[in-house]
């Protein structure tokens, strides 16, 4: 899905700028770090991961 790389870009970016661990992400939003991973990756997709990156948006205010 194109349209989500864009959006899971943004927010390695924004994690990168941060200096926000991929493992301290998981712990905020309540999820297993390998499978966040896998979804920031783009290994996992569908609506689940979907979910999850708005889920992240949200968590950590990202336009």
């Amino acid at each position: 899905m194109p349209e989500t790389q864009a959006l899971r870009n943004k927010i390695l970016l924004h994690l990168e700028q941060k200096e926000i661990p991929q493992k301290h992400l998981a712990l905020l939003i309540d999820e297993n770090p390998v499978y966040l991973n896998e979804v920031l990756s783009g290994k996992k997709t569908g609506p689940k991961a979907n979910e999850m990156l708005l889920t992240i948006v949200k968590a950590l205010g990202i336009k």
